[in-house]
């Protein structure tokens, strides 16, 4: 489980338990994350859905009862160690568990960083033929002659070069 999908899952547990107590009409929940407090309540298809799901459900039928509850998500940054955040961050942070043998990550995005690469690894040897690339396809090179090779990074798929710039400008040339 990455650490976003443990905060969506910390944030589900909260506000399911929150629901059931008895005459609460106000939840509060205290977050050093607010982006994961948007997803919280954000039904639409993302990493961490199914906790997301679970929120929004909760939510729906506990504000249906009651037209006066309300929720509240409040930003701590656990740098200030806020008394029990603090002390509920440094626990999950210094916890280490082990499941299984080996590390799997099914959410979205590990899978999308996995699809990804072996796209690229295909990609890779594939183009390697020539007879596959063809003989009108120009060849990029760096500044040490070796070809620019595509790459994944921050979640897109683009192409690795130290010079940004000089293949910005020459693709727009080339356009």
């Amino acid at each position: 489980m990455t650490a976003p999908d443990a905060e969506l899952n910390a944030i589900s547990c909260a506000v399911r338990l929150a629901v059931k107590q008895a005459n609460c009409q106000h939840i509060m929940v205290f977050t050093d994350s607010m982006g994961l407090a948007h997803k919280a309540v954000d039904p639409s298809i993302h990493s961490g859905q199914a906790f997301s799901l679970l929120v929004c459900h909760a939510l729906q039928e506990w504000f249906e009862a009651d037209d006066l509850r309300r929720i509240t998500f409040v930003y701590v940054p656990s740098a200030l160690q806020w008394d029990i955040h603090g002390e509920a961050h440094k626990y999950v942070t210094e916890l280490k568990v082990r499941v299984g043998h080996r590390k799997t990550d099914n959410s979205i995005d590990a899978l999308r960083s996995q699809a990804a690469h072996s796209v690229l690894d295909s990609w890779s040897s594939t183009f390697q033929d020539p007879t596959y690339r063809g003989s009108e396809f120009l060849e990029l090179q760096q500044p040490d002659g070796q070809p620019i090779q595509p790459s994944y990074l921050n979640g897109d798929l683009g192409f690795q070069h130290s010079d940004t710039v000089s293949l910005s400008l020459f693709v727009s040339a080339s356009v």
